[in-house]
């Protein structure tokens, strides 16, 4: 059942499952949820829910509703995560307990109860163009890093967005969240965090006299990390077992993070003021790491003109459920991966430790997540086998940051990026195409 979570000032204060039919909202005691704070007419708005479709309408209030900023004039229909302003009133609009029956892509390609095919590749490619092109409407002319973002969470991992300020990477990470049906949490990295305050801490409950634990913001679906090198080493390390164990252990107690389990993370490569840089074991926990670069001048228009009024983050709604994502994460692993595809990987990591300009090369690790992202991109791509070349077009992006570069070699390569791109150049796919597809059925 739908539902709103009610905050008073900067307090929550409980919450309200939203029944079918009409709900009248107001300071009135005839109303069905009756708000206090400062600016709440009578009657100040009314709801309407026809089975999990729930319209807000204003009733003329004095101060009227806003709904996540913009002036409600008109019937309009909510969305999962909108906030609704009455006066000094929050209302969170959750429909994560709804019953599921509205139309997400699951329900465009398949009857409501039906199975999924265990090899179903074109409804994981349904999944992820619906999933992209809702993305691409806030953040525009960004469509490959896009489709490496959801690549990536098809592949099970996380990811690094490392870029200079302002160029959408936060946004991407919030159009995401709110494009998949599932909790999803923010966490805003500072020097004076602790890791409890990603975590969670147990607290001693004198009625029932035993400690019970509260559950951190890790405890989420999609979690963005922002600035996350701005949070101490103790706070980056307290993340490193849930990004690979999908478990947090808080005073000797393990708690299972539930699945999909997904952390986006952001990071400011020019000010390092206040900063603490990501450790090399921190590093070979994200999957990827990509930058976002500047828009075009054409794209940088169509941004200006889409955010006149309000942002299009407002505007979009999830497409798909956490169970979409699942499935999904099983059909990728279900792609034929030939000999061949896999020792043109190995060939690479192999070459990553032989190479003068590196410290040290490429784990074994990177290989794992260099064909698992492999499998994700071919499968988004509707077909049931990876190639050389879509590993190819990730190695960049998942091998790089798992390389340090020597001192001395900066000056020859810039950074590790540009070690990668050369051994790609030293080994080109056609060796390796040939024996790509698997065999005849």
């Amino acid at each position: 059942m739908p539902k709103l979570i009610i905050q008073e000032g900067y307090r929550l204060v409980g919450e309200f499952a939203i029944p079918v039919g009409e709900t009248a909202i107001g300071r009135s005691e005839e109303c069905a949820l009756v708000l206090s704070p400062q600016g709440v007419s009578r009657v100040h708005v009314k709801l309407r829910r026809e089975d999990d479709r729930v319209t807000l309408t204003d009733m003329g209030s004095r101060n009227g509703t806003f709904l996540n900023g913009v002036p409600v004039v008109q019937p309009v229909q909510l969305k999962h995560m909108d906030v609704i302003q009455l006066g000094d009133a929050m209302l969170l609009y959750n429909e994560l307990d709804a019953d599921g029956r509205e139309q997400t892509v699951s329900g465009e390609i398949r009857p409501e109860g039906a199975e999924v095919p265990a090899h179903d590749l074109p409804y994981l490619k349904r999944v992820v163009e619906v999933v992209c092109a809702n993305v691409a409407q806030v953040v525009r002319g960004k469509d490959d890093v896009i489709l490496k973002v959801v690549v990536a969470l098809l592949s099970d991992g996380h990811v690094l967005l490392e870029d200079v300020p302002g160029v959408g990477k936060t946004k991407l990470a919030q159009a995401l969240a709110k494009s998949v049906r599932t909790g999803f949490k923010r966490i805003q990295f500072t020097p004076d965090m602790l890791p409890s305050d990603v975590t969670g801490v147990n607290v001693y409950d004198e009625q029932a006299g035993q400690f019970a634990f509260i559950p951190g913001p890790i405890f989420a679906n999609v979690i963005l990390a922002d600035e996350i090198n701005r949070g101490t080493p103790r706070v980056q390390a307290s993340l490193l077992e849930c990004m690979s164990e999908s478990m947090v252990t808080v005073d000797g107690r393990s708690h299972a993070l539930r699945k999909p389990f997904f952390v986006i993370a952001t990071q400011n490569p020019v000010e390092f003021r206040g900063t603490y840089p990501l450790p090399e074991a921190q590093l070979d926990r994200f999957l990827m790491r990509l930058r976002m670069g500047y828009p075009d001048a054409a794209v940088e228009q169509d941004i200006l003109g889409s955010q006149v009024s309000s942002h299009p983050i407002n505007s979009i709604r999830h497409v798909v459920n956490a169970t979409d994502i699942l499935r999904c994460q099983a059909l990728a692993r279900t792609v034929h991966v030939s000999a061949a595809v896999k020792d043109y990987i190995v060939t690479l990591i192999g070459a990553t430790r032989q190479h003068p300009a590196l410290n040290y090369g490429c784990s074994p690790r990177a290989s794992l997540a260099l064909m698992h992202c492999g499998q994700s991109l071919a499968a988004a791509q509707g077909r049931d086998y990876v190639l050389p070349r879509d590993v190819r077009d990730l190695a960049v992006e998942v091998l790089s940051h798992r390389l340090p570069l020597k001192m001395q070699a900066r000056a020859e390569f810039g950074g590790p990026e540009q070690v990668v791109r050369s051994l790609l150049e030293q080994f080109p796919i056609e060796r390796w195409e040939g024996g790509a597809r698997p065999p005849a059925r």
